[in-house]
């Protein structure tokens, strides 16, 4: 069973590969447990040797909620996701707009636009997920 980790989701927690977007996590030398964001010490045995892995693109959709009451910062409503990473880690992640989310569809991460930053109106990519097409890559 995938074990489950919230995390962060800005430009420090993920790297791009050529179209495709990677979380940042961590593996355990001794264990092999994986986590997300990446861990100093290992949440199951307390090992401090890790490596950097890179988590997705591709993911299964365990579980989701709309949310209708936020910070001023995001716009309501908006769907939180919890995705299941084929390296055995689940993590929340908000879905993109205008997508009816259901349990166990394909999804694959990509950026869309996050939370205003400025008056000015610039906003910060935030890493979502999205519906898989065939090809692996978001609609």
């Amino acid at each position: 069973m995938a074990q489950i980790q919230e995390g962060v989701n800005g430009p420090d927690h993920y790297e791009l590969d050529g179209k495709a977007v990677y979380l940042l996590g961590s593996q355990c030398n001794a264990c092999g447990a994986v986590f997300y964001p990446e861990q100093p010490v290992c949440g199951r045995c307390g090992h401090r040797s890790h490596e950097k892995v890179r988590l997705g693109p591709n993911g299964l959709l365990y579980t989701w909620t709309r949310v209708h009451q936020s910070t001023p910062e995001f716009k309501t409503p908006y769907v939180l996701s919890y995705v299941d990473f084929p390296q055995n880690v689940r993590v929340l992640v908000p879905l993109v707009d205008n997508v009816e989310p259901k349990v166990g569809m394909e999804v694959v991460l990509t950026l869309a636009p996050g939370p205003k930053l400025s008056s000015e109106g610039q906003f910060m990519e935030l890493v979502h997920v999205a519906p898989a097409t065939k090809e692996g890559e978001s609609r």
